[in-house]
This record gives C-alpha cells, sequence and structure tokens, in this order.
C-alpha cells in the first residue's frame, strides 16, 4: 500500500513523468503526461472571469465610502469652527426675543447657551458678558469665556418674566432687614456690608447696600468659604415686566456704580417696541 506522503506525490503528473523506472507507465499512455503539462500551464496563464455581480458590488462599495467620506468632510467643516470654541459662537447676528409680552434684539455672541440662539419665543434668555467691555465671545476674549472658574471676568445675566412685586433694592426694609444679623460694617467701595441670618436661608452671605441712597443698590454676596468661590447676585426690574438678574466676581464690587450703569444702559438698548417690525 501507498502511504499518504506516496498517493499525494503520485497525483501530480509532472512528478511522476519526472521518476526513473516509469517507462513502462509512459509507453501505456504515450504523450499524456506532456498534455496534462500544457494544459495546466494554459489555465494558469488563462486570466480569471470577473464575476459581474461582484464588480458592481465593489462600484457600489466604493462610491458608498466615498459619499461618506464626504459628508464628513462636510460635517467637519460646518462644525468646526463650533466645536473649537467649545459651545461659544462669535456671530454678531442680531436675534429677535421675545420674553412674555417684550421683545429683545441682541447678538448670538451674548447669548450664553446655543438652544437659546435663535428669534422667537423664549421662557428665559441667559446671556453672558465679558467685564469691562462689555462684549459677547469673540477669539481675542477666549481665554476668559472659557475660564470655567468663577473667577473669570465674566457677567452673566438671565432675564425672564417679573416674579416679585420689589426688585433687590426694594426688598432691603421689608424682607432682608428682618435677617440682619450683627452690626454694619462700612466698605471703602462705599457699601454697606451687612451680615445675613442663616436662619433665613442666607448661608455665609452678607448683604451690601448703599445705606445713604433713598433707592439704594443692593447685592447679597456668598463670602469667601473654603469650597465657596465669592460672587455676588442682584435683581432689578426692566422693561413693563421684566426682572434681569446679573452675576458677577465679588472682585468686581468696587466696581459696583459703573456694573449698574453699564447693564441698566446695554438692558434698556436690547429691548424693543412690540409694534416694532421685527422682520423688516
Amino acid at each position: 500500500m501507498y502511504s499518504a506522503n506516496q498517493s499525494s506525490k503520485y497525483s501530480d503528473p509532472l512528478m511522476v513523468a519526472g521518476r526513473s523506472g516509469n517507462a513502462a507507465f509512459r509507453r501505456q499512455m504515450p504523450g499524456h503526461i506532456e498534455r496534462l503539462a500544457k494544459t495546466r500551464m494554459e489555465s494558469e496563464k488563462r486570466p480569471e472571469k470577473i464575476n459581474p455581480n461582484l464588480l458592481k458590488r465593489l462600484f457600489l462599495t466604493t462610491i458608498t465610502l466615498l459619499i461618506a467620506a464626504m459628508a464628513l468632510f462636510a460635517s467637519a467643516h460646518f462644525f468646526g469652527d463650533s466645536l473649537s470654541r467649545a459651545g461659544h459662537s462669535s456671530s454678531t447676528r442680531n436675534l429677535e426675543i421675545i420674553i412674555g409680552n417684550e421683545y429683545i434684539i441682541v447678538p448670538a455672541n451674548k447669548v450664553r447657551f446655543y438652544s437659546q440662539r435663535s428669534s422667537g419665543a423664549h421662557e428665559k434668555l441667559d446671556l453672558y458678558l465679558h467685564w469691562p467691555s462689555l462684549s459677547g465671545f469673540k477669539d481675542s476674549l477666549s481665554a476668559d469665556f472659557n475660564d470655567s472658574s468663577e473667577n473669570a471676568n465674566l457677567v452673566f445675566i438671565s432675564i425672564e418674566p417679573r416674579n416679585m412685586s420689589f426688585d433687590m433694592s426694594g426688598r432691603i426694609a421689608p424682607i432682608y432687614a428682618q435677617f440682619f444679623e450683627g452690626n454694619p460694617v462700612p466698605t471703602i467701595s462705599g457699601l454697606v456690608k451687612q451680615p445675613l441670618s442663616a436662619k433665613g436661608g442666607f448661608i455665609d452671605e452678607d448683604l451690601y447696600y448703599a445705606a445713604s441712597s433713598p433707592y439704594p443698590f443692593a447685592t447679597r454676596c456668598v463670602r469667601e468659604v473654603a469650597a465657596t468661590t465669592p460672587f455676588c447676585i442682584r435683581d432689578i426690574h426692566i422693561g413693563k415686566n421684566l426682572m434681569l438678574t446679573y452675576r458677577f466676581h465679588q472682585k468686581h464690587l468696587s466696581n459696583w456704580i459703573e456694573l449698574e450703569q453699564s447693564i441698566r444702559a446695554l438692558t434698556k438698548s436690547m429691548i424693543v417696541s412690540p409694534t416694532l417690525n421685527l422682520n423688516s
């Protein structure tokens, strides 16, 4: 019997032809080995036919990949600028915002959140401004706008329908005075610092106000403690029925007069008459 190796050797006609002592085999099948060899060589040289369906699939796959690459390039081009600015917008295009029954015109680069950067009715409008320029976002100020700490040179503003009869200045006597704790302390900014009691829910807070004014500037400030960055918050009434709340780092408290005047002038310029044709 032949072994497996021997059997595989004899299965190749060229190997059979090259073996010695096979004259009898060649005599029995004259020219057969040569014909097998020639057929084998021709089949190796003959190009294989390409399946039309395979060619079609390759073509469609190539087109699909090309379209996907073009879409990816277009998306990168369209969204790349927005992504590089971490969600900010440098567009100064005016948006026409309606809150309640009041109309506000504001540049897109001053609107803090992307979801609010569209004209139309909104329940609330959040803005952020660079201080002291009161500019919206632009590349030259990106370091301040990308500063995630409360120490950034930014003023944060929220505008919404009025929900209080008095603004913060009007609440000093009827509300805050009930929670005064300790003695008032004069400051170099011309404001009086009055600690507020935790019993009224004012944890580590002081009220700063202009005691000599008949309708004083007033702002609540959080004290600088281990886990808190000192910031101040103030709300005022604007327009016919809107309330504006602005927040800033306490380091800017010494500029409270300029800050208040600038915020009021800016927001007054943004509120327009409801009869104005905003589409003109």
